[in-house]
This record gives structure tokens, sequence and C-alpha cells, in this order.
């Protein structure tokens, strides 16, 4: 289908579609849904999609596909938010970019049961019990519920252990739990504990502690003064949690910081809780317009309260929709306020301006570590010397002594590492020697650069961890293929292989080493395009050595027999525990010595 075919299907759909608010799905062939989208006018937004000359490229290939429009009218802007959300969610359309992730953010969940349990959830809310959240990770949920353990003394124990306890465990013993098991405190006592506890993480700390404070009076003047002693610790412990910079504790609120550059965004969320920070959570948006910026922010969030219930109150640094509100307040069923940048003050205004800090550091890291400067990418491409850049692919080998032995390739373009072009090499000694590194990476090259040839899919460049026999390998390659327009570039590693020292040497003039200004970017940039192949080869290897170590047989292992073989599994009993051992542990079986030890040991952790 062509574009012009596209709009003339939208042009005669619009003959039946209203100026109402409503929901519209794009239907691509095999009637796959292409996109999900609501309008407060349905008929002027789906005329806006007609206007090609004012359609991004990504929209303009979406509206060459499709096949049909489906329209549903809604009552309100606000019901088509929650439409549109239920609708992405179920269809998950490709041109739908925004949270295509499936991740769920962990809460503190204290259950309804006769003994109450403190734990960490994540997923459904199927069991009952009252959530507190949502925390950025696990590491958050992990350090509040040790701190709950320290004030309130909840369980945190399966219900199988707890009901099968004859005597309190360590938790008890170092003050962490009430010992609720075996009776050690009451069950009235307890229940108390647990009120205080969900008191706390909903922010009614002060009234919690002048209750503490009453409670430790009692005991003083009781002479209970052991007590006494541990109700202290426990205002103690609170107040050291309630320690905090910000001028205006924020209750169930979240702050949306936005910061854009260009097309593209960085959402940082930041989660308050019972006048806490409970971390932050990041998104990317990309293919952003200003025109209905406001917008595609509202579906977002839509998206993301989804899986993480509203709080009450919502700051977001940038104008929201305004029937957003409304359709969260449906949708959580209690009321939801969002206020903007323009309307905070004091405290709050200036909470929003470190959150939009924040946000601003994190977009500056993303591009930083994902796209390449432009500038920099010129002088690679004067460095090659070559008219044209357009993407560099780095090969690097991995393997143990010829074991479990890989080629990795990694691609690159200006807008930096593209992971989609990524390939794994399995080299198994057929065509090349597993422990030699110019065979090795002969039969990568040849592999790649023969199917590159069939499907034209040729790299602009080719980097090469090396020095001039690889370099000379490589270009040997080229000539049987006759590929003569390929820049070639090795990288020879330093003196005691020092980043910074490195030689490079051209595949037209192998004869000629450059070295370049080690405070310069072009080898930080080039340092950087190798570390990443080493990594990817690295990680290869790993993870097929893991994957084949229990299998493999340890005669396949230079100098173990049968007879060595067969000591090992009589001393450790099987080959598991065999990887599992020290190289003092294998040394210590009758026929192995310490260098078969060390082979051994290496075959399996590298």
């Amino acid at each position: 289908m062509s574009e012009k075919t596209g709009v003339e299907r939208l042009i005669q759909k619009l003959k039946t579609v209203s100026g109402r608010p409503g929901v519209y799905r794009m239907i691509g062939d095999d009637n796959v849904v292409l996109y999900v989208g609501k309008a407060k006018n349905l008929k002027k937004r789906l005329t806006n999609y007609t206007h090609l000359d004012k359609l991004s490229t990504r929209i303009r290939q979406m509206v060459s596909q499709i096949r049909d429009v489906i329209t549903i009218e809604t009552a309100g802007e606000a019901e088509a938010f929650i439409l549109e959300n239920n609708l992405i969610k179920q269809y998950r359309p490709f041109y739908n970019i925004l949270l295509k992730d499936d991740k769920s953010y962990p809460y503190i969940l204290i259950t309804h049961e006769e003994t109450p349990r403190l734990m960490r959830y994540r997923g459904a809310r199927t069991v009952k019990g009252d959530y507190f959240g949502p925390f950025a990770s696990g590491l958050a949920v992990n350090q509040t519920i040790k701190e709950l353990q320290k004030i309130f003394g909840l369980r945190t124990c399966t219900n199988s252990y707890f009901s099968n306890r004859s005597r309190p465990c360590l938790l008890y013993q170092i003050g962490r739990c009430t010992g609720p098991c075996t009776a050690c405190i009451t069950p009235e006592a307890y229940r108390e504990q647990v009120r205080q506890a969900k008191a706390f993480m909903r922010g009614e700390s002060v009234a919690i502690q002048a209750d503490l404070t009453r409670q430790m009076q009692a005991c003083a003047a009781a002479e209970a003064y052991e007590q006494a002693a541990l109700i202290r610790d426990k205002i103690l412990a609170l107040n050291r949690i309630q320690n905090t910079d910000s001028e205006a504790p924020l209750f169930q609120t979240d702050i949306v910081a936005v910061y854009r550059r260009g097309d593209s965004a960085c959402v940082q969320i930041f989660f308050f809780r019972a006048g806490h920070a409970e971390g932050n959570v990041v998104h990317f948006l990309e293919h952003l317009s200003d025109d209905d910026f406001a917008e595609t922010m509202a579906s977002f969030l839509m998206q993301f309260y989804d899986k993480v219930p509203p709080p009450k109150y919502i700051l977001s640094s940038e104008p929201l929709d305004a029937f957003l509100a409304d359709a969260l307040t449906q949708k959580a069923g209690y009321p939801v306020q969002i206020s903007t940048g323009l309307h905070l003050r004091g405290g709050r205004r200036k909470a929003m301006e470190q959150a939009v800090q924040n946000a601003q550091r994190a977009y500056e890291q993303h591009i930083q570590e994902s796209g390449i400067r432009a500038e920099v990418w010129e002088q690679l491409r004067e460095l090659l010397q070559i008219p044209v850049l357009e993407k560099v692919e780095v090969y690097d080998n991995s393997h143990i002594q010829g074991s479990f032995a890989v080629g990795a390739m990694i691609a690159a373009t200006v807008d930096g590492f593209q992971k989609k072009w990524y390939r794994r090499y399995n080299i198994d000694g057929t065509r090349a020697q597993t422990n030699d590194d110019f065979g090795m990476m002969r039969e990568v090259l040849l592999r790649r650069l023969s199917r590159g040839l069939v499907e034209k899919d040729l790299p602009s460049a080719l980097l090469i961890d090396g020095g001039k026999g690889q370099l000379s390998s490589v270009m040997q390659i080229l000539d049987e293929l006759k590929i003569h327009n390929l820049a070639v570039l090795a990288i020879a590693k330093g003196e005691k292989r020092n980043a910074g020292l490195e030689t490079f040497y051209l595949g037209t003039a192998p004869d000629q080493p450059i070295h370049l200004d080690l405070k310069g970017d072009l080898i930080h940039l080039l340092q950087r395009l190798r570390d990443e192949a080493h990594r990817f080869a690295i990680g290869t290897h790993r993870a097929k050595r893991a994957k084949n170590m229990l299998h493999e047989s340890l005669t396949d292992i230079e100098e173990i027999g049968e007879k060595r073989k067969k000591a090992l599994l009589l001393h450790f009993g099987s080959a598991r525990e065999v990887a599992g051992a020290s190289e003092e542990q294998l040394a210590r079986v009758p026929g192995i010595s310490a260098k078969i030890a060390k082979k051994i040991y290496t075959f399996y952790h590298g």
C-alpha cells in the first residue's frame, strides 16, 4: 500500500465520522491494530492524518499501511482516556510507543490475617491486605521493611514457617520481631503494633510518636525502665527516618518532571509517600510534537497509572490535558488532583525545580550513553579516509584455552549502539581452530561478509581488536571476497594493555602506526566501541559456558582421562560438585596436581 491509498481510505471513512469525543483504531493488513488514539473531536483528529506534509516520517509510514479505521464515541474526554488506555493494553499496537514494557513496581503489604505479616509484594493485588507504595526498587522496599521491623516488630516469615515454630527465631533474638509465633507477645499487643505500622505508612507519624512518648512515660513512672528504654529506642528510630531536607513534606504525591529537547524528552516520576521520598523511575519519550504534547503526556500517564494506583496528588512540571484528573479519578475510585509547575509555591516549587534538574541530567546522560556526537563521528570518518560513514561494525573473539569459543560483532551509527544488529558466532572447530585467534576472526568475517554481499548489507567500516597481524588477515579476506571499498581499522593494545596507549593501523596503510591525542574525543569513542565489543563477546562466551558447563564431560578438559575423571567423581560425588570446587579442594584429590587443579578450575570459572 502507499501513502496515497491510506489517505484515500481515511477520506472515505471521514464521511461517517462525527465530531464527538472518542477513540479510534488504525487497522492494517490481517486486521492488525496499528495505532490507538483518542480525540476530543474524532473528525478533526482523523482529518489531520490526511495532510501528509505536516506528518512525521514515522506517522506517514503508518498512514501508508492503513486499511480501515474503527471509531468509538464516548460520553466525554475522561471516558476516552480510559478506553484508549484499555485498548492499548489489549492490542499493544506497534505505533503506540509509550510504555511497552511490562514492568511492575514493588509494594509493602501488611496482610489481613489473624497474625498479619509484613512483606514485599509485586504484581496483581490478589492477596488481601493493606498495600503501601509504590517503591522505585526492591532495594528501597527491603530497606523500609527493615526499619519497620526494628520499630514495630512485625513478622515477615511465611505462614508455614510461622505455624511450625516451637521457639522464637533469630529475628526475635536481634529485636526485629516480637515473636507472635510462640506467644512472646499477646495478640492484642501485636494488633496494636500492626495498627501503628499502618498509621506510620499512612504518614501519621506525629500521632504515633505522641502515643509512644506517653507509653514511655507510663513505663518510667511504673519503674519499668527496660520497657521504657525499648520504647525510647523506637522513638529515636522514628526520628531518624523522619529526618528530611524537604521544606514541605509530601504525602501521597507524585512529582512528574519533564525535560524536553527537540522531539524527545525525559520523564522522571518521583514517589512521595507518608512524607518520605520512595525513589523515582525514568522514562524516555521520542517522536514528540509541540501540537499534541500535553495529550501525549496525558496518554503516557494514563498508561503508567494503569500499573501503579495513582496518588491523591500529582504535581507536573508541564501542563496536562484537563480531563486527565477526571479519568484518573474514575479509574482510582477516589479524587486525584493535578497541579502544574506554574501554580506551585514554596517548598513544592523548590522540589519541582530539583526534579526537573534531575530529569535534565538523566536526559543528557542518556544521550551521552546512547548517541555519538556528530563532530566526533566526523572525526572518525576522516580518520578512516572514507567519504561517507553510516555504520561501523566491531569484532572480537572470546574463549578459554579453546573451550566455548565464540565470535561477536556489535554495530554502531551516529545515533549510538544498534543492538538489533549485534550478532553472535559459535566457533565449533570445523573451520577454524578454537585456540587460533586469527583463524577465528577469519571464520567470523567470512560468514558475516559473505552474507552481507548476498543481502547487500555491508557496513561502512570494520574495527578489529588486534594489531598488524589481525589487520593483514582481515585484508586477505576482503581480497578473497573482492570487497575493495570497506575501511578497516585495527586497534592494537597499548603497553601493559593500558587504555590510552593504543596504536591504530589503517588497512590502506598497515605499516604506518597512528597515535591519537590521549585526551581527545576520538580516542575515547574508539575505546568505547572496542570495549562494547569486548563486553558483548565476554558475555556471549560466559552464557555459552554456563549453559554447557554441567553437560560437558570432564574428559573434555585437557589431561583429564577416565582415571582422573573417576577419582574426581568418587571424591566429590558429582560433576556439579567438581564444578563448584576451589583449586585447593581439587588438588586434594589423588592424582590431581596443583597444575591440573588449576586447569579444571579455569575450565569452569574462566
